[in-house]
């Protein structure tokens, strides 16, 4: 979006904008200790001179900010909108009103006190990319992109404004950001601020600065909260009590990926408990997991400080997060640490950052040696892949014929499944290219959205190829995507944030996997996979080898077959979908990450051999 469609969004004046609604908050009760202050202050009381405003709100925002500490954020409220009747005009009141309903996870109310905050100082890039953010977070992204590019304009050195830009526009295949992409990230990487270590996956391969990120933002968030010394009684024989952390318990791609590791564990050795902290839904996913946790826990109405109550009362002995920083993550639970031992999984292919996460679980492809000073955790290494599978998946009974799907009967149909914000100008060159040397070609590129579809049809023709010849795939049921998907030849994969579990889909279908294996755990997953299944000459390490790979696979089908016949072998008798293996090799290595507290040892890097 144009600065003026930023400016548009704003004109919409005191209303709320479509949308968004306004709600009242209560007072204070006047039996907390609190509320004396709040109370004491109306305004026009007597006694209460115009002189001693500037004294009256400081004491109300004085008083706020320890409730907002405390995260006492319901009481905090009032006392702010009372600094606000004193002084209307104070643009950081309305600034911080907005900040606090944010904390309250209310970012349609945030939207409206920021968007007073900008009336007052229109010049202030912090409130231009604040809104930015909250319409970033109710999926508002082209008019969030509008402020963000309006923050950016205002300050050229705003990190946070610059990189959430630049990734909303990633996702809607808008690649103007990689013209001064080298300027862009100088100034990222020289900012003191916490940029999403997430948004920056797709921009840059730099494991080096991926943790840096992560670092900030990881020591920022240990710093505003109030922790309580983690003490655990001697632990007793018996069962070890694995807990799962995640809000990803339906039906996506992590539970289509960890659904049958939980149906496997161990009961003779294991208890498992799920906190989940997401929607509650009626989803096939979600059913599943509450069946196959020994104890599943719906925390998603809990705070920070509940959440690591209730963990520790439950005395686990080893804590698994499965989100990282990926959207609606509460990783910073574990900074307040919920068991002796605490472990990064699946969910978020880079380090964490957190001081107190022990572990991250990887493999000898994903985090070899020579990388290992890119994670501030110790590595769990897996003997295989790291990625769990699940050997029970199923595609669905009915095959769409290609003409259902939009292909060409005869073409060779290279694939390409990653989230469109994983795509750049680096791969899509080269896709053209191919489609160039392979004539009749097709490229069937996953994009829900119209504002890709439109955008990828546009690339495609400014490089010579006509729009007809992209053929658009939405999203599907798993089963039935996993059908479809045998008609792919060739799936292409990413470079940056390879294919994690949509690569594994394609290798289970049958379709072999062109990828170029990166430095950050996010550019090696799909080197892992085809290490997994017998194909590591599929993984590439230059784009010109991936390339002239690609197109030796589409012009050569005795090779094609052959590879074929080995990816089949592969899945069938090799590590990548044996569950069971996967499980107890996973059990054997949390039990030696145990051991190790238990024995007051340090984390240090564990395999099994």
């Amino acid at each position: 979006m144009s600065r003026t469609g930023a400016q548009h969004f704003l004109a919409q004046g005191g209303g709320a904008p479509k949308g968004i609604v306004s709600s009242n908050f209560e007072a204070p009760d006047p039996a907390s200790p609190h509320a004396r202050v709040s109370l004491d202050m109306q305004p026009g009381q007597s006694g209460i001179s115009q002189d001693d405003a500037a004294g009256q709100v400081k004491r109300l925002i004085a008083e706020a900010r320890k409730l907002i500490i405390g995260r006492e954020l319901q009481a905090a409220v009032p006392l702010v909108q009372q600094a606000i009747q004193i002084e209307p005009r104070n643009a950081e009141l309305h600034f911080m009103l907005g900040e606090t309903l944010e904390l309250m996870m209310r970012p349609e109310m945030a939207i409206l006190s920021h968007l007073e905050a900008l009336k007052l100082d229109p010049g202030n890039a912090q409130y231009q990319c604040n809104i930015g953010t909250y319409l970033m977070r109710l999926n508002r992204e082209q008019e969030a992109i509008g402020f963000f590019e309006l923050a950016a304009q205002t300050d050229p050195k705003n990190a946070i404004a610059l990189v959430r830009m630049i990734f909303l526009k990633l996702r809607h295949a808008d690649w103007s950001a990689f013209k001064n992409l080298s300027k862009t990230l100088k100034v990222i990487k020289n900012s003191a601020s916490n940029v999403d270590p997430f948004a920056m996956l797709p921009v840059t391969d730099d494991p080096a600065f991926q943790k840096s990120c992560s670092v900030k933002v990881a020591r920022a968030a240990k710093a505003s909260l109030q922790e309580e010394a983690f003490v655990r009684p001697q632990r007793q024989p018996g069962k070890i009590r694995l807990g799962y952390f995640s809000s990803d318990f339906h039906d996506h791609a992590t539970m289509f990926l960890i659904g049958r590791l939980f149906e496997l564990h161990d009961r003779g050795r294991f208890e498992v408990i799920l906190y989940d902290y997401g929607k509650a839904t009626h989803e096939a996913g979600r059913l599943r997991a509450e069946r196959a946790a020994d104890v599943y826990r719906h925390v998603a109405d809990k705070t920070y400080a509940e959440i690591v109550e209730t963990a520790r009362a439950d005395e686990l002995d080893i804590a698994i997060d499965l989100k990282g920083y990926t959207r609606g993550n509460k990783v910073n639970v574990f900074q307040s640490r919920l068991a002796p031992v605490q472990v990064a999984y699946l969910g978020y292919p880079g380090t964490t950052g957190i001081q107190a996460m022990d572990y991250m679980v990887a493999d000898q492809v994903t985090i070899p040696a020579n990388l290992r000073k890119h994670y501030t955790e110790k590595i769990i290494y897996m003997p295989d892949c790291y990625q769990v599978n699940d050997n029970t998946r199923q595609a669905a009974s009915h095959v769409p014929s290609r003409a259902e799907l939009g292909l060409p009967e005869d073409a060779f149909v290279f694939c390409s499944f990653n989230g469109p914000y994983k795509v750049s100008p680096a791969e899509f060159d080269i896709w053209m290219n191919l489609l160039h040397s392979v004539p009749g070609s097709v490229l069937w590129f996953y994009a829900n959205q119209e504002t890709v579809r439109t955008a990828i049809a546009k690339e495609a023709e400014q490089r010579g190829i006509a729009a007809e010849r992209i053929v658009f795939a939405g999203t599907l049921p798993q089963a039935e995507h996993l059908a479809r998907l045998r008609h792919a030849d060739l799936f292409l994969d990413t470079f940056n944030v390879n294919a994690h579990t949509t690569a594994s889909d394609a290798l289970w279908a049958g379709v072999p996997v062109v990828t170029k294996a990166g430095k950050q755990f996010a550019a090696r997953v799909a080197a892992s996979l085809l290490h997994a299944v017998g194909l590591d000459d599929l993984a590439a390490a230059t784009p010109q080898q991936y390339e002239a790979l690609a197109l030796k696979l589409a012009r050569d089908p005795a090779y094609l077959a052959e590879v074929k016949a080995r990816l089949k072998d592969g899945i069938q008798s090799g590590p990548l979908y044996d569950t069971e293996s996967f499980t107890r090799s996973f059990e054997a290595l949390m039990e030696k990450a145990l051991e190790r507290s238990e024995a007051g040892l340090k984390p240090d890097h564990i395999s099994l051999a």
